[in-house]
This record gives structure tokens, C-alpha cells and sequence, in this order.
């Protein structure tokens, strides 16, 4: 069974531990116990091929799906169709605590290292892109088909994000680093988890999971509550 350290992202305050990557889901799902800062906020943008499945176990989160804004708390599910523009911000003043999904998985679990991996290591704007334009291009061309910022509008993105990847592999910047990956060795001890879910049996039942957050099957997500 792989194991996964917890990753920070300080500029989008949230804390990543993954239960299911594509690795053990065949590629159907990726899925993590996710907690966001007080403050935290993720910036609009789209998952070109990914529906992603927002579950609240503890506090309160806005998230804005297109032009509707949801608030969510314990117990309440959303799915965001892919391609669709969204955002979520914390603005409860305490922490909160849940379980994310992506379906299919693509390349999800990578991207989120890297984009936890620059925002701690190099030099990044407040929403965690680097400010380097040759990282720029190698990472958000390489994920491009996993996450697209709104700003600037795609369309010029797809101009200049190639022009950028090309000069970064020339220059050999990668997309991701192996430092970046949160999948940890074999060998290695067993992590502590970033929180028991134990303790929130009700509200995982309530948002349809019925099996182990460890199970690599997705969550059915006609059965979901959109709130």
C-alpha cells in the first residue's frame, strides 16, 4: 500500500494527504483529507478533464461554482463539473477539515505537489504561481489538461505557456521536482495521518462514503448533495 506525507501550500493554506492517487485507483480516482487555514483561499480556475468532489467534515467553506456561490459545512457534498470556473475561500476564522476527490484522476496528485513544492521553495505571487516565466510554462503547460487559472484569459495562455515550456526545457527547468512528491518509500514508516476521520463517521456516511477513505473506488457522485 503506498503511503503519502502531508504537503503545505502557504499560499493557498491548505494541507494535502493522500488516501488514493491514480497509482492505486487505476486511474478512476485521486483522493485526500484536506484541511484550509483560516484565511485560505484557492483562486478561480477550471479542471479541464476532472470533476472535482468537495466533502466538509468539520467548519464552514464558500465555495463559488460559476456564477452560484454554495456555502458548505459538516456533512455537506458539491461536485464541480469539469471544466467548470470555481473558487473557494475560509473565511470562518477557524480551520476546516475534509475530503477532496478528482474524477478521473489524471495527473492530480503530482500537480498538487508541485504546486505545493514552489509555493514553499521558490519565489511565487500570493496565489502560488512562480514567479519565474521558465517555471511558469514548464509547470502549468505540463498540467495544463489537469488545472487552467482564469487569469490570464486561456486563450493567452495557450499562446505564451508553450512558448515558455519550450525555453524551460531548453534551459532543463522541470515541471515538478522528485524533492516535490509526497509519495514516500516503501520502507518507510507509516505517516500520521493528517486527521482521524474516525471521528467524523457521520458526516462521511451522510456525504455517501460508505467504504474507506483507503478504497480506491470513486465516490458515486449522482448520489452526492449539492448544497
Amino acid at each position: 500500500m503506498a503511503k503519502y506525507r502531508t504537503t503545505f501550500n502557504p499560499a493557498t493554506g491548505e494541507h494535502i494527504q493522500y488516501t488514493v492517487t491514480g497509482l492505486e485507483s487505476k486511474g478512476a480516482v485521486v483522493r485526500y483529507r484536506w484541511t484550509s487555514d483560516p484565511g485560505g483561499t484557492i483562486v478561480e480556475h477550471t479542471h479541464p478533464s476532472c470533476a472535482e468532489v468537495f466533502t466538509i467534515l468539520e467548519g464552514e467553506v464558500t465555495l463559488t461554482v460559476g456564477k452560484d456561490r454554495i456555502t458548505l459545512g459538516p456533512g455537506h457534498t458539491a461536485v464541480v463539473p469539469p471544466g467548470v470556473v470555481h473558487s473557494e475561500v475560509n473565511n470562518s476564522g477557524k480551520l476546516v477539515r475534509g475530503v477532496v476527490e478528482l474524477q478521473p484522476a489524471s495527473h492530480t496528485a503530482e500537480l498538487h505537489d508541485a504546486l505545493a513544492g514552489i509555493s514553499s521553495d521558490l519565489p511565487h505571487t500570493p496565489a502560488g504561481a512562480p514567479k519565474s516565466p521558465l517555471q511558469l510554462g514548464a509547470t502549468f503547460w505540463a498540467f495544463r489538461n489537469d488545472i487552467r487559472a482564469t487569469s490570464p484569459p486561456i486563450w493567452l495562455q495557450n499562446i505564451f505557456l508553450p512558448i515558455l515550456a519550450g525555453a524551460a526545457k531548453i534551459a532543463r527547468v522541470p515541471a515538478t521536482r522528485p524533492e516535490w512528491s509526497s509519495r514516500l518509500p516503501s520502507d518507510a514508516p507509516q505517516p500520521d495521518p493528517l486527521f482521524d476521520e474516525s471521528a467524523y463517521l457521520n458526516q462521511l456516511t451522510e456525504a455517501g462514503y460508505t467504504f474507506a477513505l483507503t478504497d480506491p473506488q470513486p465516490l458515486p457522485t449522482q448520489h452526492t448533495k449539492e448544497k
